[in-house]
């Protein structure tokens, strides 16, 4: 797995949950951190320090890391240049990319970067963006489960049968949403064989499916990824109703994911991690 390391504390969620689901699939962790290429940065500017900055940032991160989960199996990057190049590019080996939500500027609301939207719109590998305010403890050991949002497409139902995985892999009860519409029984039809695959893979998991003519998909997923462990979603999605597009629903669920979110890209689905 990869998590890209941004600033110590704003990614710090990012990089807990990468580490904790790294350690619970016994898994390698890499912390990726990126620092501007020399090209880029003015005049005078002492670029040794630069890079010493961040290899201390990667430092103190995997010291934190290690004392909080001895047993993983932990490397550091450093990259000399954009960091979304940087996990795109190694996306293609990677079994999933870990990255935090992008950032809001609190005096203006407007965003300060899109990295975690252009790296889950154009990764090879899988993405999870998580929340700056995500945390898991003892306060929410009672987990809320994994939600996935579907929409009829072949993109969906693989994103369906990975949300089933990670549901499955972490003992979570599994919710499904799917936004109802004129074509609801065109849906129905096509809902009713992707239940019967994820009961045929998982006969004992706890399954709640949510059909819902009231709401958008955007204010589905929110309303119930709430406090929930997980969302899944599939990327480019092209369903049954073209107000159910994944494409779109992903770029505005991302803006502001309500719990770490993962966004299925392969189209094939396999092992986790690609194990």
């Amino acid at each position: 797995m990869l998590v890209a390391v941004r600033e110590s504390v704003a990614d710090r969620s990012a990089v807990d949950w990468a580490a904790r689901r790294a350690e619970s699939r016994a898994v390698p962790l890499t912390l990726l951190h990126a620092v501007p290429d020399p090209s880029l940065m003015p005049p005078g500017t002492a670029y040794e320090e630069v890079v010493s900055a961040g290899r201390e940032l990667l430092n103190r991160e995997a010291a934190r890391v290690t004392l909080e989960h001895p047993g993983l199996r932990l490397a550091t990057y450093l990259y000399c240049g954009d960091v979304v190049e940087a996990l795109l590019g190694l996306s293609a080996a990677a079994p999933m990319i870990v990255v935090g939500a992008d950032r809001r500027d609190l005096r203006t609301g407007e965003f300060k970067d899109s990295v975690a939207l252009q790296v889950a719109l154009n990764s090879s590998a899988p993405v999870v963006v998580v929340p700056p305010a995500y945390t898991y403890g003892p306060a929410n050991q009672d987990k809320g489960g994994a939600v996935v949002g579907i929409d009829g497409s072949g993109m969906s139902q693989v994103a369906l049968i990975r949300g089933a995985e990670e549901a499955h892999s972490a003992a979570l009860h599994l919710t499904v949403v799917v936004a109802s519409g004129p074509l609801t029984e065109r849906m129905e039809v096509t809902a009713s064989t992707m239940l019967q695959d994820v009961r045929v893979r998982y006969p004992h998991m706890r399954v709640s499916w949510i059909v819902d003519d009231a709401h958008s998909p955007v204010q589905l997923l929110n309303a119930y990824g709430r406090g929930s462990d997980l969302v899944v979603i599939g990327r480019h999605g092209t369903g049954a109703r073209s107000g159910m597009s994944l494409g779109r629903v992903t770029r505005k669920l991302l803006l502001d994911p309500p719990c770490p979110t993962l966004i299925v890209t392969r189209r094939q689905p396999g092992l986790p991690d690609g194990s």
